[in-house]
């Protein structure tokens, strides 16, 4: 019951539909002056900020009142809540942004992209894929990292394609060394997956 109200949520607020919970409207919220002041949020602490945390991150995600860096750390912190209505809302979030060209839907979807490979949800390789159409080197250079860190049977492909005609030097080191470690990483019959590392951004 509580995954398919998530779910329902989740579609509301890409549509733009859903209730303003848990954003800039009137005063800040609780989640808001949280983010504003913490890079790095720590799950037992968005918990204790309210109830349905994940409600007013999304919230916060999609409110275009909102200071684009705290929308940015909403969109990073829903990996600290992963389930399956937050894996579809940064799919869609990613989807929608893919060719994004403004700074603050840049750095929106740049979040979005590391956080949906942490939760490595299915299909999110290929979602991530569509970043690689960004002009922005450091979308593109975010969405090498979430690949890497789905550890799907798909991602080492999809890097290689993008090796190809990838022309940006930092964005063609971090695809080698995605590449590496997925080598290491990704579940063969005889080798299971090693556990993830934090995300390698530290910048939330």
């Amino acid at each position: 019951m509580h995954l398919t109200y998530l779910a329902i949520f989740a579609a509301a607020v890409i549509s733009g539909s859903a209730p303003d919970a848990g954003t800039s409207k009137g005063a800040p919220s609780n989640f808001e002056i949280y983010l504003a002041a913490h890079d790095l949020p720590t799950a037992a602490d968005l918990r204790a900020l309210g109830p349905a945390p994940e409600k007013s991150l999304m919230a916060i995600a999609l409110d275009t009142r909102a200071e684009g860096l705290t929308r940015a750390r909403a969109v990073a912190a829903l990996r600290l809540l992963p389930s399956p209505a937050i894996q579809a809302f940064l799919g869609k979030l990613v989807e929608k942004n893919a060719k994004a060209t403004d700074a603050a839907n840049r750095l929106i979807v740049r979040r979005a992209a590391v956080a949906l490979g942490w939760l490595a949800g299915p299909g999110a390789p290929e979602q991530l894929a569509l970043l690689f159409d960004n002009t922005d080197a450091e979308v593109r250079l975010d969405a090498v990292i979430g690949l890497g860190l789905t550890r799907a049977e798909a991602a080492p492909a999809i890097l290689r394609r993008q090796l190809v005609g990838e022309t940006v030097a930092r964005v063609r080191d971090q695809i080698e060394r995605q590449l590496r470690t997925l080598a290491e990483t990704v579940p063969t019959p005889a080798k299971a997956a090693a556990p993830k590392k934090e995300p390698m951004r530290t910048d939330w």
